[in-house]
């Protein structure tokens, strides 16, 4: 069974019977709060993370999501700041599962630390939506149960920037890049300077 299809049945499990989850459930939300990708990236995440739980807490979710919480269960966050090594951030994880109790975490901006906590994630058998996570390696390298994204990787802009200039520079003869030296874009730059 796929992960998409565990995480809508846990879900529609939670709104048909909201007292498996006792008085509250309980999110872990992960994004840069500091560090230069905070204003560009983790800030506006965190934002409308919390928009939307005060919206669905307060019953004013889009109907059929209109019901108080989730499926009538309060819903608790607690934000962890991704700035920080990977190492930092697996301890992070590790403390939001078994610490903090979470029900589930959503989160992760940098590849690299999906790469790393995808794993741990696995391990401690919580589900994890990776919301951002470039990087198509996530899926290509291993195979999760409690792991999944629900945005596309950066391949489909690398292929789609490499097609156009294909196609509207017919006679190039090769190409250059500027990618940071890490996860994402040493992704990127693979994807995009395929022949």
């Amino acid at each position: 069974m796929g992960s998409l299809r565990k995480l809508v049945l846990v879900l529609a499990a939670a709104l048909l019977a909201p007292a498996a989850f006792a008085q509250n459930v309980k999110i872990g939300i992960v994004a840069f709060i500091s560090g230069p990708a905070a204003a560009p990236f983790g800030v506006p995440a965190k934002n409308a993370a919390e928009f939307v739980i005060d919206e669905l807490n307060a019953g004013r979710g889009p109907a059929p999501y209109a019901k108080k919480g989730f499926g009538g269960a309060t819903i608790e966050t607690v934000i962890i700041d991704e700035a920080g090594s990977t190492t930092t951030q697996v301890t992070e994880f590790r403390n939001l599962v078994q610490r903090h109790n979470v029900d589930l975490v959503i989160g992760y901006i940098s590849s690299g630390n999906c790469l790393a906590v995808a794993p741990v994630a696995e391990e401690l058998k919580k589900l994890v939506n990776f919301f951002d996570c470039g990087t198509p390696r996530i899926f290509e390298d291993a195979s999760y149960k409690y792991v999944f994204r629900t945005s596309p990787t950066a391949t489909m802009d690398s292929v789609g920037a490499a097609l156009y200039v294909k196609d509207a520079k017919a006679n190039i003869k090769s190409i250059a890049g500027l990618n940071q030296n890490y996860a994402w874009g040493q992704d990127s730059w693979a994807t995009s300077s395929w022949r």
